[in-house]
């Protein structure tokens, strides 16, 4: 389960927005719905297309494993979804 944004945390929610306006760009450069990001290939429902719209809109953040699920359905590695968002 994706964690809430902490105002308190200095530039946490603005992180959050960077990674989720990157996770939405890739998303939809390969056409995928959020419901489709959240899902295996297979079908198989990890992510429901609501936590795929609060983690794109920075409500949350994604865990490890979230990213690690996005970096594989969006054909890329976890680094390069956080590369440059400091």
């Amino acid at each position: 389960m994706p964690a809430r944004v902490n105002a308190e945390v200095p530039g946490e929610a603005r992180l959050a927005k960077r990674l989720g306006a990157r996770i939405r760009a890739l998303r939809e450069a390969r056409g995928l719905t959020q419901s489709e990001l959240g899902a295996s290939a297979r079908g198989t429902v990890f992510f429901a297309k609501q936590h795929v719209w609060k983690m794109e809109t920075g409500r949350v953040t994604p865990t490890l494993p979230a990213l690690a699920h996005f970096a594989k359905r969006l054909d890329t590695t976890i680094a390069a979804l956080l590369k440059g968002l400091g």
